[in-house]
């Protein structure tokens, strides 16, 4: 169990080795990873934002497809997020029923989730594939507060394809860098951490908006 743990959540460091093992057999690996990742909350461990980026470096030193890789990032990005919100809505089913013994959500987080989809809808669904917690939150919470399928489904096709444009464009821009095709497996541990920028801006950004408005208030 612990074998199987550490060989999925470093197998973006590996990759370079698992192309060599597995072959073309890699397409389907990432696939599932990514898919699986998206799909259920409880693998939030699975490498998402960093798997993309390594393989956008691999195909720029032709070592991936990048038109394969891109197609399967965006089916596997928004297929996730869709039976995401399919457990959304299930979870719903279980909370609301007279014979369920557990609510699976309290009515405070179910009230707070629905307000803040409500009031930044489209946006939320778009920048939530950005932010490693909201990308799998965002698609169960809207299942569980019945937001319009239709509307998710476009935004959030949306937000699939332009998450691997992104994380694909940046590792094909720094893997055409000589000093990356040199130091290869060092480049790929370094594209590990660089994913996680975004949510420490976002985290920092957002504890100090807070601290503003709590210093506001003792103010007035």
């Amino acid at each position: 169990m612990i074998d199987a743990y550490e060989f999925i959540s470093n197998f973006d460091d590996n990759l370079i080795y698992f192309i060599d093992s597995y072959g073309e057999l890699i397409y389907i690996l990432l696939f599932l990873l990514v898919y699986l990742k998206t799909a259920f909350v409880i693998l939030t461990f699975i490498p998402g934002d960093s798997l993309v980026f390594a393989s956008g470096a691999l195909a720029a030193l032709d070592m991936l497809n990048l038109w394969i890789l891109l197609c399967l990032f965006i089916a596997a990005t928004i297929s996730g997020d869709c039976q995401n919100f399919s457990l959304g809505k299930m979870a719903k089913k279980l909370h609301q029923s007279r014979k369920a013994k557990l609510r699976l959500i309290s009515d405070n987080k179910i009230e707070t989730a629905q307000n803040f989809l409500h009031k930044y809808g489209q946006l939320s669904i778009v920048l939530a594939r950005f932010v490693p917690l909201m990308r799998t939150t965002v698609p169960f919470v809207g299942g569980f507060t019945s937001y319009p399928f239709s509307v998710f489904f476009k935004y959030n096709s949306l937000g699939g394809i332009a998450w691997t444009a992104f994380w694909l464009s940046a590792g094909l821009l720094l893997g055409n860098l000589t000093w990356v095709e040199n130091n290869l497996v060092l480049s790929l541990f370094l594209f590990s951490i660089v994913p996680f920028i975004i949510p420490a801006i976002y985290l920092i950004v957002t504890k100090g908006s807070l601290l503003r408005k709590k210093g506001m208030k003792k103010r007035l």
